[in-house]
């Protein structure tokens, strides 16, 4: 293992995200939150800051690099940090918004808060000339560090009752990019009133609450993803069918052509986890594989094809603490899970889909055909377990957030960024 940098930021440290988009790889966003209890002066109150930073490698001619190999990789803060209310969840928007004279298109980010709000930031160079195709480009040699400003793009408030807070945010799969999908987008939130939402733009450049179900669990929710958009679930157009999790330990699947005012969830279980759902991650690489995190400890694999039999879970791993977030790498079979007490984990699974995504595509297309029957996932499977391949235990304090560097290649080596709540800990390290 090699840890490359570490910082302390100025607040709890609660999640990381990094960009995934190649021309701005390496961008990442740090979320914090701090509750202040008050006193009979002072209200309490939850605050939180937005960082961003450049993740960036060592300069090979840099001779401090080669006698130190912990810095071959390290963070340098890119954007003036950005106050707000305490941070839940931070998430990048799979598309660039199109830019006049930027052919690479700005990323943009979503954040859920403690005030109920999902607000989204532009993330775009300081500097209109500079082309951060370089910044992010590891062939040109550059490694200096770029400005951005985080600008807020629109803002709701969607938190209903108790506490109000907005805990959990997902936007919609991308079939196109740039100012098409922005404009036709949703994002989905959930909240500490156990309540699940869809947003969507109105013409005037606002976010608006489309759709919602205010006891679409019976506590705290955490954790809300929309289906991958070439499962038999996301095959309606995209952005059609999302997945939640809460305290009351169900995970849950919502149909939302129906309206999730309007209909029961599409399934419901309440039996497999021993304690509340904490985060739903479906998988980039095989369309019906969705892992959850659970406060049991446990990471889990579903198929979602078993819409009536969603009990089945694939496999199950201990991970050594709550399995807080879970993150895909972009390239394999394998997760970065943020294990709150228990560190970080590498977990690798090690079977996939017997079908390509081309096959299954066809599968989509003649189901459709047949009138929407649904078929069975035996045979489907190629067998494999999932193992904890490597534990990261160099953070002193919960760890909240875990996400893989540089997702869009570049980088020789796998390389973790993570985060942890009391030290206020930033570490970026590689596993091998």
């Amino acid at each position: 293992m090699t840890r490359h940098h570490e910082l302390e930021v100025g607040l709890n440290a609660c999640g990381v995200e990094v960009c995934p988009h190649a021309s701005h790889r390496q961008l990442c966003a740090v979320a914090s939150y701090l509750h202040r209890p008050g006193d009979e002066d002072e209200p309490q109150s939850r605050v939180g800051e937005l960082y961003l930073y450049q993740l960036r490698p060592a300069d090979d001619d840099d001779a401090a690099a080669e006698s130190s190999p912990r810095d071959r990789w390290t963070f340098a803060p890119c954007a003036t940090t950005r106050h707000t209310r305490a941070i839940f969840e931070l998430k990048w928007a799979p598309a660039t918004l199109a830019k006049s004279g930027d052919t690479a298109g700005v990323p943009a980010i979503a954040q859920a808060d403690a005030g109920g709000y999902v607000s989204v930031y532009e993330v775009s160079p300081s500097n209109p000339d500079d082309d951060d195709d370089t910044a992010g480009d590891d062939t040109a040699g550059n490694t200096g560090s770029s400005s951005f400003d985080v600008a807020e793009m629109a803002s709701v408030r969607c938190g209903g009752g108790g506490l109000g807070m907005a805990t959990c945010v997902d936007w919609s799969p991308a079939d196109t990019g740039g100012s098409e999908y922005f404009g036709s987008c949703r994002l989905a939130v959930v909240g500490a009133d156990g309540g699940a939402r869809i947003l969507a733009w109105r013409e005037s450049g606002d976010l608006e609450v489309v759709d919602e179900r205010e006891c679409a669990h019976d506590l705290e929710a955490w954790a809300v993803a929309f289906a991958h958009p070439r499962s038999s679930l996301g095959s309606n157009g995209g952005g059609g069918f999302i997945f939640t999790g809460a305290d009351d330990a169900a995970f849950k699947g919502w149909d939302l052509r129906a309206g999730l005012d309007r209909s029961p969830p599409a399934f419901v279980n309440s039996r497999t986890h021993g304690a509340g759902v904490t985060c739903v991650a479906p998988s980039p690489h095989d369309p019906h594989v969705v892992a959850t995190g659970s406060y049991d400890d446990k990471v889990r694999l579903w198929d979602c094809r078993c819409i009536r039999r969603p009990t089945e879970t694939c496999d199950g791993v201990d991970c050594g603490g709550g399995t807080w977030r879970l993150r895909w790498h972009p390239e394999r079979r394998a997760m970065a899970c943020a294990a709150m007490g228990g560190g970080v984990a590498i977990v690798d699974w090690s079977g996939r889909e017997s079908r390509s995504i081309d096959e299954i595509d066809e599968a989509n297309k003649a189901e459709a055909e047949a009138g929407g029957v649904e078929s069975e996932s035996g045979g489907v499977w190629e067998p494999g377990s999932l193992s904890v391949a490597f534990r990261y235990e160099g953070h002193g304090s919960i760890a909240y957030g875990a996400d893989w560097g540089w997702k869009r290649g570049g980088a020789p080596e796998d390389v973790v960024v993570s985060c942890s709540f009391y030290d206020k800990g930033l570490h970026v390290w590689s596993p091998r």
